[in-house]
């Protein structure tokens, strides 16, 4: 008997080294298989190579290990679960017109990384974008959270660094620096070792950024981009405030999507009447409210 696409994508996977390649296609070899005979054998291995059940399947290697997250965002993320504002829109519009011309860039030996610095108040959805992109354009995701990384790693934070990127560089990828604020802060003359541990980070970091290829979409995200140092700015591409809702109707739209995809009923005119009266709210507390609703719908319908 021949063997299925899936089997192959196995087997090509496996020889080329890509783990989450095989996995995916392992996943997929696994709903074929309808039998009675191999039941038990298929629902166990479904389990074991959920990413959300088993993450240790994206294990990194041990150098980054602990200083990095990985995502599968084909797997982690639902791209229909999210409402992509005009503002957000125009701005995936321009990292995918740099995606395109990223070659031929090379090619004339220009470097541009394709670099986004977000800003706004938090819960406002600056990481989601990043998975978002990263889903859009079938990347693996890269997520680094500074405040974690400083604080548990201080004193070799720099080195810590300059192995991530040598890690993330040998890739298309989009690379996430979360809470960026809390190591690229503004130099200073302070003589406290602190201080100094900072400055040597926010240098590494810039010497890293000038280090970079163009296939790389790197995204910073900060609440206090007031404090980051001028010339680590100047190294991404583009800055760009994300904002909560404009109005009613958009904050609509953020809990739509959700109530949508997940096929919760509601009543619209009601959702808007409880966006207008709750004006300004971040993403993340929008999202909130409608996982509650979700939940109250869901209880109703087991109870039953």
């Amino acid at each position: 008997m021949a063997m299925t696409a899936n089997q192959l994508s196995i087997i090509d996977a496996i020889v080329h080294n890509d783990m989450p390649k095989a996995r995916k296609a392992a996943r997929a070899a696994i709903t074929e298989d309808t039998s009675k005979k191999n039941e038990y054998e298929c629902k166990k291995f479904a389990r074991l190579l959920d990413p959300v059940m088993n993450p240790d399947l994206m294990k990194l290697p041990y150098k980054v290990e602990g200083l990095i997250e990985v995502e599968d965002p084909s797997e982690s993320f639902v791209a229909a679960r999210y409402y992509v504002s005009p503002r957000e829109w125009r701005l995936f519009e321009d990292i995918s017109t740099m995606r395109r011309v990223c070659d031929r860039l090379a090619e004339l030996r220009i470097k541009r990384s394709k670099s986004v610095l977000l800003h706004g108040m938090s819960g406002t959805g600056k990481t989601t974008f990043g998975r978002y992109i990263a889903a859009a354009f079938e990347l693996p995701f890269y997520y680094i959270n500074f405040s974690n990384l400083i604080d548990s790693h201080l004193g070799s934070t720099s080195k810590n660094v300059a192995a991530v990127f040598d890690y993330v560089r040998c890739e298309p990828c989009v690379l996430m620096l979360d809470e960026i604020d809390t190591i690229a802060r503004k130099r200073g003359s302070s003589d406290s070792n602190a201080d100094a541990e900072i400055n040597r980070i926010t240098v590494t970091l810039m010497q890293e950024f000038d280090r970079l290829m163009n296939h790389q979409i790197v995204i910073g995200a900060t609440n206090r981009i007031d404090t980051i140092d001028e010339a680590l700015i100047r190294r991404f591409s583009r800055t760009h405030e994300v904002e909560p809702p404009k109005d009613a109707y958009e904050a609509a739209a953020v809990m739509r999507a959700l109530f949508d995809d997940t096929g919760t009923e509601y009543d619209d005119e009601k959702l808007i009447v409880f966006c207008d009266e709750n004006p300004n709210r971040p993403q993340a507390w929008l999202i909130g409210k409608a996982i509650e609703h979700i939940i109250r719908t869901v209880e109703k319908e087991v109870s039953q």
